[in-house]
Order: structure tokens, then sequence, then C-alpha cells
């Protein structure tokens, strides 16, 4: 069943009531205060998801590759400064 929060009027408090979407409370009498004070319904905050995709095994491996191609590319760089010792 949906949770809805109400909020009395009279006494300024909000509950959280758990019933079916035809039902709606409009009175705070049988809750809170305990009087025939109106009662709002709160809206409730909605949380959208969004996924990501995954990526491809492809485009993963690609992608290593691209990064190891260049990690050598630099490693290459560095070897050639350094003085060779025997």
């Amino acid at each position: 069943m949906p949770r809805y929060s109400y909020k009395c009027l009279e006494c300024e408090k909000v509950f959280n009531v758990s019933h079916s979407m035809k039902e709606k409370y409009t009175h705070c009498d049988m809750f809170e205060c305990e009087k025939a004070s109106p009662l709002v319904r709160v809206p409730s905050s909605v949380v959208k998801s969004v996924k990501s995709r995954p990526k491809k095994v492809g485009q993963v491996v690609n992608e290593y590759i691209e990064s190891t191609k260049e990690e050598m590319k630099q490693e290459k760089e560095r070897l050639k400064k350094e003085e060779y010792k025997q």
C-alpha cells in the first residue's frame, strides 16, 4: 500500500499513513489532535534514479589498451633520458 504524509492545519503535526490510492483522509479527528480539523496531504518528494549504461566489453578493453600504450610511451621516454650504468 502507498504511504502518504498528512499535515493537520490545527495542531500542525505531520504524520504518515498507509492506505489505498482511493482513500483520502480529510480530518484529524482519528489521528493526532482528535479534533475535526482539516488535513492537507503533503506532497512527497519524487526521486528519479538515472542508471548509467554499462560499457561494452570491447570498449573497456580498447580503453585499457590505449591507456597502457600511453604508459609504455611515457616509460620509453623516461628510459631514454636515464643514463645507462654497468
